[in-house]
């Protein structure tokens, strides 16, 4: 279902549960980055990836893509996150990608309060939309990992 096609008051329900959702996570992962202890890292992935999957989980029901695709791009996603928290645990470091994780659970909502097109190669019921979907989210998720690498 595009966001055209859905009614009302469920896209009003999607936006206003998704952005308080979101403010938890930014702000549960701002809490946690500012601690800093010595597991700092994987405490802000473990909120920003169980964030990712909330979202999926939140908005899955009102996305035309596959839900198999759905939430296999919210696992790449996740396991980005665990290896940012892996590879990169320092406090300066983990600044750098935390900085960019709020963002993971975002795209979901975005994706699926924006109107979808209803045709055409990158439409969500096009044949190549689950694989382009995971694609999309593994080259979203590099970006995160090799702009966090770039700023050691």
């Amino acid at each position: 279902m595009t966001s055209g096609q859905m009614d009302r008051p469920d896209r009003q329900r999607t936006m206003w549960i998704g952005v308080g959702l979101l403010a938890l996570i930014t702000i549960g992962g701002a809490f946690v980055q500012r601690q800093a202890g010595a597991n700092a890292a994987v405490a802000a992935a473990c909120i920003y990836g169980g964030g990712v999957l909330a979202m999926a989980w939140l908005t899955a029901r009102s996305t035309a893509y596959p839900r198999w695709a759905w939430f296999a791009s919210a696992g790449v996603m996740v396991l980005a996150l665990g290896v940012a928290a892996v590879q990169m645990p320092g406090h300066a470091e983990m600044k750098e990608w935390t900085s960019m994780a709020w963002m993971l659970p975002w795209l979901f909502l975005i994706m699926v309060l924006s109107p979808a097109r209803v045709s055409g190669w990158c439409s969500p019921r096009s044949a190549w939309s689950g694989p382009l979907l995971v694609g999309m989210s593994a080259l979203y998720s590099s970006i995160l990992l090799v702009a966090a690498w770039i700023s050691r």
